[in-house]
């Protein structure tokens, strides 16, 4: 599958603010979130581009074809010299969910750094969490641990790519 992770420019930050749209869309099944009076969701992406260098959005394509986005972050690189990654934000859109572009596109961004790395997913949303086991397991052989993190009411994996061949 040819996906390409395109980083976001912070002049094509309006693309990756559209997107987040329809990912809040899809995540008010589980944060309860409403929109505003204005018909949107109160979305605000500015910080990516603001000299914190820690944030690292990318647009997900197919073939040319905007399928998604993720957003890593660089968890504690004010602090630390060997900073834990976090998928911050991933996202495929629904019409390419089911058809492997998804884990595609998540090996792939797992591929762009050799760290440490952590991935969260709300107790709620069971798909995102069959989701992220089933690329986790694969990619590190089952080489990870998993917690579920009561105050945050969030499942987190972690594991470590660093060593990987």
């Amino acid at each position: 599958m040819d996906i390409k992770l395109v980083s976001v420019e912070a002049k094509e930050k309006y693309i990756l603010s559209n997107l987040y749209q329809l990912y809040e869309y899809d995540f008010s099944e589980y944060t309860k979130q409403d929109i505003s009076k204005d018909g949107k969701y109160d979305v605000n992406i500015d910080f990516f581009w603001e000299g914190d260098d820690r944030w690292h959005p990318y647009l997900l394509e197919l073939s040319g074809t905007l399928v998604g986005f993720v957003v890593v972050l660089l968890e504690n690189m004010d602090i630390d010299p060997d900073p834990t990654l976090v998928i911050y934000d991933f996202m495929i859109l629904k019409k390419f969910r089911k058809t492997g572009i998804g884990y595609a596109a998540a090996i792939q961004t797992l591929e762009l750094y050799k760290a440490n790395w952590k991935i969260a997913q709300m107790q709620e949303n069971i798909p995102a969490i069959s989701f992220w086991r089933k690329v986790i397991k694969n990619y590190t052989k089952d080489n990870y641990t998993e917690i579920f993190r009561e105050d945050r009411k969030k499942y987190v994996q972690t594991f470590s790519n660093k060593y990987m061949i």
